[in-house]
């Protein structure tokens, strides 16, 4: 890996633990700021390099640096977002890939194609969420369970729509960034020919 590009992965994982501080706590699933970085790293880093900063990020937490919503350490493990941390290494491969495939066919980046990849980010982790509360409820820990649709009305349908405005937030940020920096991003975490 070069040193920008380890540059960069590094610059993505620290965002996202800052973007982390801004949360509003709700029950169960508080609202914070971290989908934008989720879907931005993926975006502008690619589908290689954008999950790299969200494995890192994951990795200093569950080592027990206070860089998650709620703090860190392995018992993060067991917390009823941590599925959606999961998600979000699967939501930016899926930006990376989708940001990727429309640089290979030559096409400008849009904030349209932007937004579209990143609600596909967006449902990825909300898949990932949504399954690891359901089982943290009903299968891994004991007590009185919660019904599969109170899990989906209280980890989807009560927390998308602020999500929504965050990807567009994310796709409108990364048309800007990569129009400003266009050779930062071009060939970040692409590996060179033979």
């Amino acid at each position: 890996m070069k040193t920008k590009d380890m540059t960069l992965v590094s610059i993505f994982t620290v965002l996202t633990a800052v973007m982390a501080r801004i949360t509003i706590p709700l029950p169960v699933i508080p609202f914070s700021m971290q989908p934008v970085m989720w879907t931005l790293s993926g975006l502008l880093l690619g589908p290689r390099l954008g999950p790299a900063s969200q494995l890192l990020y994951i990795a200093l937490g569950l080592i027990g640096l206070p860089v998650f919503v709620g703090g860190g350490g392995p018992g993060y493990l067991l917390s009823p977002t941590f599925g959606y941390l999961v998600g979000a290494v699967f939501c930016s491969w899926f930006c990376g890939k989708m940001a990727e495939r429309r640089r290979a066919q030559g096409r400008k980046p849009a904030r349209t194609a932007y937004f579209a990849a990143a609600l596909g980010g967006t449902l990825l982790y909300y898949a990932f969420g949504v399954a690891h509360l359901y089982l943290l409820q009903n299968v891994w820990t004991d007590g009185p369970g919660m019904p599969f649709f109170r899990v989906l009305s209280v980890a989807f349908l009560s927390v998308i729509g602020p999500d929504l405005v965050k990807a567009f937030l994310a796709a409108a940020a990364a048309e800007r960034l990569h129009a400003a920096a266009p050779h930062l991003f071009e060939t970040t975490g692409r590996k060179r020919a033979a």
